[in-house]
């Protein structure tokens, strides 16, 4: 867990900048500006834009703003709505849409008084672990042009990276908070079932997708998650207080690395850092032990390919309803396209019957995360990827094996409804960020981030700086 990179000061984070507004040494208006100067100067080499929102944002920071995160430059993914705002998802064929009203979590973050510059990039429909779209392109990563970002939170992943803003909306179905922010060396919550504003009403194994942020710091992650957080009555979840200290007690910790579906070890780069943060957490006094699936992993991942492919198949049309614009397969990419294909040959017997496997699968996972404290995975299995592997223009079939061997590990907990943190550990071999993903059982949001506390206080991931870097120094 060598740190690779340049060690200078630290660099501003949303709760620094905060604390400059306040003490007013800076003003909503200068960090604004700033912040487009920066995404102006970036965005050719990163391409993590879908629509810029430069004059709104200039227009909001003109005005008094409340809230915890008032005046802080920020991005929103391009997967909810912003009354009056372009929202394409992505896809070539809503490119002319304009959202008709807000989001219940858009709504939630202009409640915290950031002001977005921006929607930022993501994959077609947000199905893919790269953010590489025939609407806006392939989205590069900060730390190597010639590597993903990430996905599908890739574009506000390389925002924040490459400093642009200190921090940016996420979302994520099947791990794409935290498949965002491994590639680009930061830290990415995804939050419980229930756990948001506008999840109030979420308690089925099928509602997978869930809002968060992805940043450079633990407190900034930990402020984004104590601002949009639902307080409504008969929430899944009791409000978590904002989390600002490392965890004090000794936590039961299982690690687990193989790749599910085959039994592989990881590359050789990710199973160092896996090796590194075991020593590491045993060193803080952590009870670190070898961690067992608590269900059949290769018949798992059949079962997620049959609710993945099955899922999105059918739910193509409820889109088209909710938006009332006609999409069909041939509106989508080549990759989308014969996903649609693949999953229109699961008969409705063979997709229930996955369904109730999974049922089983997330029963006996939720009992393991009963008996220990923290269940830890590496983020991807290999190296993050290069641009093209998992593109637009290659098919599904192609891709449905690789895919989960390389980022199958994130799965669980959105099926579960746990939450689950990457942290930005260590390096690959060739220098790229590596992720370490911890997870727990539902509504433990705290205990994750007091444990993302104590390792980033033994690392100081913040001092790293990728290569393309316009932020402060």
């Amino acid at each position: 867990m060598t740190n690779q990179t340049s060690v200078d000061a630290r660099p501003a984070d949303a709760t620094s900048l905060r604390e400059a507004i306040d003490a007013g040494r800076t003003t909503p208006a200068a960090l604004v500006e700033r912040a487009i100067e920066r995404a102006e100067a970036v965005n050719p080499q990163l391409n993590f834009i879908a629509w810029p929102n430069f004059d709104r944002a200039r227009a909001q920071a003109a005005t008094a703003r409340s809230g915890p995160l008032a005046g802080i430059p920020t991005m929103i993914k391009d997967m909810i709505m912003e009354k009056g705002i372009p929202a394409g998802w992505g896809a070539a064929a809503l490119r002319d849409f304009i959202a008709p009203d807000d989001a219940p979590y858009a709504r939630a973050i202009a409640d915290t008084g950031l002001i977005s510059i921006g929607r930022s990039a993501m994959p077609e429909l947000g199905l893919n672990v790269v953010t590489e779209s025939p609407l806006v392109g392939a989205t590069r990563n900060p730390w190597s042009l010639d590597h993903t970002p990430g996905g599908s939170s890739g574009g506000g992943s390389a925002g924040v990276a490459g400093g642009v803003v200190p921090i940016a909306h996420a979302s994520d179905g099947l791990g794409s908070i935290r498949h965002g922010a491994a590639p680009c060396g930061l830290v990415g919550l995804k939050p419980s079932r229930g756990r948001n504003i506008g999840d109030e009403a979420l308690r089925s194994i099928a509602d997978l997708n869930v809002n968060g942020c992805v940043s450079r710091t633990v407190r900034d992650t930990a402020a984004w998650l104590e601002a949009t957080q639902t307080r409504a009555p008969g929430a899944a979840f009791a409000p978590v207080p904002l989390v600002t200290a490392p965890v004090e007690t000794k936590l039961r910790i299982q690690a687990y690395c193989r790749v599910m579906r085959t039994g592989a070890d990881p590359d050789a780069s990710i199973a160092h850092v896996f090796a590194d943060t075991i020593d590491l957490l045993g060193r803080l006094g952590h009870s670190v032990g070898d961690g067992q699936l608590p269900f059949a992993p290769s018949a798992a991942i059949g079962a997620l390919h049959n609710i993945t492919e099955g899922m999105f198949s059918r739910r193509l049309g409820f889109l088209s309803e909710q938006i009332g614009i006609a999409i069909g397969p041939d509106d989508l990419e080549y990759r989308s396209k014969t996903l649609v294909e693949q999953g229109n040959r699961i008969a409705d017997a063979d997709y229930d019957a996955a369904w109730q496997a999974m049922e089983g699968n997330v029963a006996s996972y939720l009992a393991l995360l009963q008996d220990i404290d923290i269940w830890m995975t590496p983020t991807f299995s290999t190296e993050i990827v290069r641009i093209g592997v998992f593109g637009p223009d290659t098919s599904w079939p192609d891709q449905r094996d690789h895919l989960p061997d390389y980022a199958g590990y994130s799965w669980t907990d959105n099926s579960a409804g746990s939450p689950s943190i990457s942290l930005p550990i260590g390096f690959s071999d060739n220098g790229l960020p590596v992720g370490m993903q911890f997870a727990t059982r539902p509504g433990g949001e705290a205990l994750l981030l007091a444990l993302a506390y104590q390792l980033e206080n033994a690392i100081e991931w913040w001092h790293r700086k990728p290569p393309i870097w316009v932020g402060d120094n």
